[in-house]
């Protein structure tokens, strides 16, 4: 006995990464065929990626980042086109690919808070990230900002160790090439570091400052070439921020942010069992996005919205946080408190929507909290570590539970339903919804079908595609339909297909 007890002290960090990896890994693949959300940035991101593996060629850019159109970089579409080419285009690797990401992202916390804090922390952060639904079901979407936690995790683990040695400044600027060709979110925390390499003066060691352009640039050289090429368009794309005659539309709403933030600190404990997935990340499946100027969507989307003591818990956890912190003279402690301040500024004033991906990485960090609290209290620890344990069972208990109507699953079966009935003759779809419109559906008919010949996704996407556009005449119009949702015209004479959460009306066209 003696001897087993001693084997799980010696061995406890190893044991829990194996135990933290299976659980988070085992969770993002439960049934992952079946509830893969793939809808609008989806569709987009395979699109382009598509291109390259169907004739390869150089791209120099990747998608853009609204609502200014800045250009990220292209390797994030070199990535993409890579796992497409393994499945031959089927999207499903991709979700893998994007599971394993948030697992890997599970065992960093824990590793980032043991290293700078101590074991029980690390448990308990790393615990709550493998297992909420929020970041699980984040965590099994395939796009750009699936990168985002990790970054800013090992972006807040790089600006501890730089006081120990100069040359983790090189993981700061790979980490900054990351996010600029991945997603911009985590950006402003770029800063924190612009200040501390000046403050430290880094600046003055010159063989430091050339090793980190070159690593910079190993990273942004093609958006040179881009913009050299095209009039520095890139760069031109922030203008709009110091404009007052420009015509996109700029939004300052810190309320709607804060709404929206302090919502999603209460689903950061807790989302309802037996809710589809995608309705719980897509943003257009909530008002407090902005998504859309009208609160009709609430209507109709199954999205939780959190009890207000939830998110007043999360409040109240900053609150002891942040005293914790004053009464600690602990660099660590502080550069996270700074993290915190300053992702939660740059949200409340960015022009742009309230989408709650803006901030997962704010709501990674914010896994820290629990852990560091719960392992630095001195009285009711194991009532804390029982309600940290409750929490993590109601979580899983989502997951397992988690309903697949707007998912792949459903997806596949009715494209198949629609090809028995429409044979060989060419078609068109066309799309209705209000939560769950652009659904990705003419890149899934795409490989899980065939191709139509227009598409109303064309004029979104169709640049990319020119070559597969067509002016044939389709036999059939194929109006695919989010279900639950009134239509504008009647439809109910039409043949239709029933999937899930969708329906396809089936138009035989008048040639």
């Amino acid at each position: 006995m003696k001897d087993k007890v001693n084997f799980l002290k010696k061995y406890k960090v190893y044991i829990w990464l194996i135990l933290i990896f299976s659980l988070a890994f085992f969770l993002r693949t439960y049934r992952l065929p079946d509830i893969y959300v793939f809808n609008l940035d989806e569709e987009h991101q395979a699109e382009y990626a598509w291109t390259i593996v169907q004739n390869f060629h150089i791209i120099w850019i990747g998608v853009a980042s609204s609502p200014l159109e800045f250009y990220l970089g292209p390797y994030f579409t070199y990535f993409t086109a890579f796992w497409l080419w393994i499945s031959k285009g089927d999207p499903l690797i991709t979700a893998y690919i994007a599971a394993l990401t948030g697992s890997i992202t599970s065992v960093t916390i824990f590793l980032v808070i043991w290293r700078l804090f101590n074991f029980a922390a690390g448990v308990v952060s790393s615990a709550l990230y493998a297992t909420l639904p929020l970041f699980i079901f984040f965590d099994q979407k395939y796009w750009n900002p699936m990168f985002v936690p990790l970054v800013v995790v090992l972006l807040y683990l790089t600006l501890n160790l730089v006081k120990k040695s100069k040359w983790w400044w090189i993981l700061y600027t790979i980490l900054l090439g990351v996010v600029l060709n991945t997603q911009l979110a985590p950006l402003p925390l770029f800063f924190i570091g612009v200040w501390l390499f000046i403050r430290g003066n880094f600046f003055k060691d010159l063989k430091l400052l050339f090793i980190l352009l070159l690593t910079f640039m190993l990273f942004y050289w093609p958006l040179v070439v881009f913009d050299f090429n095209h009039n520095f368009s890139n760069m031109k794309a922030i203008a709009p921020l110091f404009n007052k005659n420009t015509e996109i539309k700029i939004v300052f709403d810190p309320v709607t942010k804060f709404n929206s933030l302090f919502d999603s600190l209460g689903r950061f404990w807790y989302l309802n069992p037996g809710i589809p997935n995608s309705d719980e990340i897509n943003f257009g499946c909530t008002s407090l996005s902005h998504a859309n100027d009208f609160k009709i969507i609430d209507k109709y989307t199954q999205r939780t919205r959190s009890p207000l003591w939830l998110s007043l818990i999360s409040a109240a956890l900053f609150i002891y946080f942040y005293r914790f912190v004053i009464k600690r003279k602990n660099s660590a402690l502080n550069l996270l408190a700074v993290f915190y301040l300053v992702f939660f500024t740059f949200f409340l004033i960015y022009p742009g929507g309230a989408f709650e991906y803006y901030y997962l990485g704010f709501l990674t960090l914010f896994t820290f909290i629990p852990g560091i609290l719960v392992a630095n209290a001195n009285r009711h620890r194991l009532l804390l570590f029982v309600i940290i344990c409750t929490v993590i069972l109601f979580g899983v208990n989502t997951i397992l539970r988690t309903s697949d109507e707007f998912s792949l699953r459903p997806k596949k079966l009715l494209i198949k339903q629609v090809m028995d009935i429409i044979g060989k003759e060419p078609f068109s779809i066309d799309g209705r919804g209000i939560c769950h419109n652009y659904e990705g559906w003419r890149y899934l008919f795409k490989i899980y079908g065939r191709l139509p010949e227009q598409s109303y996704s064309d004029r979104l996407y169709g640049w990319i595609y020119t070559k597969e556009i067509t002016d044939k005449q389709p036999v059939y119009t194929v109006i695919l339909s989010e279900d639950r949702i009134p239509l504008a015209e009647d439809l109910t004479s039409l043949p239709s297909i029933k999937v899930g959460g969708y329906r396809a009306y089936i138009k035989k066209n008048i040639l």
